[in-house]
């Protein structure tokens, strides 16, 4: 009992430790399935196509729900910690703007890095 308590304990560690690198990697995941799922869908039979909608939409829903983290700290208050939300057009800097324009994925790392100032 203490030892399957204490190896809880330790992977709850584990995941907190690397919850950004954990959501980020299944949400690059869910995109690369969703972006096949467009292109073999056509091919399959109708029941097939009705599953695998279900199955792409509950993934991204699945993928939007990990970003929110709440966590209650000790004095009672409650935090949510975001690492995604919406912005309007006008809030992406004019740079980052045109770089994306051009309509295809686009890596924009080093460009939000000296937005905010950070060093990775």
């Amino acid at each position: 009992m203490v030892l399957t308590t204490l190896l809880l304990l330790v992977g709850g560690v584990a995941v907190v430790a690397t919850w950004d690198k954990i959501t980020r990697w299944l949400t690059e995941l869910v995109s690369k399935l969703a972006s096949a799922w467009k292109e073999i869908r056509s091919s399959l039979p109708h029941g097939a196509q009705i599953v695998g909608d279900i199955v792409v939409e509950g993934l991204q829903r699945l993928a939007e729900i990990m970003h929110r983290l709440y966590i209650k700290k000790e004095d009672g208050k409650w935090i949510e910690r975001t690492t995604i939300r919406q912005l309007n057009e006008s809030e992406v800097p004019l740079a980052i703007r045109n770089k994306l324009s051009v309509g295809k994925e686009t890596d924009i790392t080093e460009e939000i890095q000296k937005e905010l100032q950070l060093e990775v």
